[in-house]
């Protein structure tokens, strides 16, 4: 059963209004959240294909948007961080989620039911954050489908790591150190490629001096060093962990 019917549902039989504002105590941007709700990580928000019961708005946390493929493996199809209104197009279409939510990390949300959330749209400060939220959704959907389109492999994983790490330590020397909340071959589903053909690709941008990794551990260097690591050689160990290595080495299965 949804994580959402064991774990919301206690929370929405006290219904209350708190004075959830721009200020509030968690943040919500809508004050016409019924619960703050928190779900610890590897809990499902709710499931592909479950009826759509209200909005979250995240507050904390990161949040995986998965969709199960053909041959019955779930598939991240983007990471949603706080600040994060969903699912818009749910809400609006034929009332069934289209993909299921699962916290990477413990999450906090507040959750508007459908009708309470409906009605909220008559105030026009309400409907136009809405209507900005669904676009912010819309429009990142579309650069996700952009960089499938025309960024080669390496960018597109670039891409996705530089997600991870816009929160994470920075360096002295201007690296970003970030620890993957998902495993590798997420990230392989995520960029359209084989967990094998990513570890190729990870080897030859650790090669060329963009990271290092060991394990689900990752750094990500100024690219305005580039020359200096590579002459350097880069360090790296196969992702899924197998023994930390020197330069140019062949990776392990």
């Amino acid at each position: 059963m949804c994580s959402f019917n064991n774990h919301c549902e206690r929370a929405l039989r006290n219904v209350h209004r708190p004075s959830i504002g721009p200020a509030g105590q968690c943040g919500c941007p809508l004050p016409h959240a019924v619960a703050e709700i928190t779900f610890a990580r590897g809990h499902n928000l709710f499931h592909q294909g479950d009826p759509v019961r209200g909005g979250f708005s995240l507050t904390a946390g990161l949040v995986a948007l998965e969709r199960v493929n053909e041959d019955g493996e779930m598939v991240i199809l983007k990471v949603l961080r706080g600040g994060a209104f969903f699912p818009c197009a749910d809400l609006f279409t034929d009332g069934l989620h289209a993909a299921g939510a699962r916290a990477l990390t413990d999450v906090s949300t507040c959750f508007i039911p459908t009708d309470r959330l409906m009605a909220s749209m008559a105030d026009p400060a309400i409907r136009a954050l809405i209507l900005r939220r669904g676009g912010e959704e819309a429009r990142e959907s579309e650069n996700v489908i952009f960089r499938l389109c025309v960024a080669d492999l390496s960018e597109r994983i670039m891409a996705v790591l530089r997600q991870f790490a816009e929160t994470e330590h920075r360096n002295d020397d201007g690296s970003l150190v970030l620890t993957l909340p998902l495993s590798w071959r997420d990230v392989a589903a995520m960029v359209g490629t084989s967990p094998e053909v990513l570890s190729r690709t990870l080897r030859k941008l650790a090669e060329t001096g963009r990271l290092s990794f060991n394990g689900r551990r990752v750094t990500l260097f100024d690219e305005l060093s580039l020359p200096s690591r590579v002459d350097a050689g880069a360090s790296y160990a196969h992702p899924h962990g197998h023994g930390v290595t020197g330069p140019n080495p062949a990776l392990s299965r």
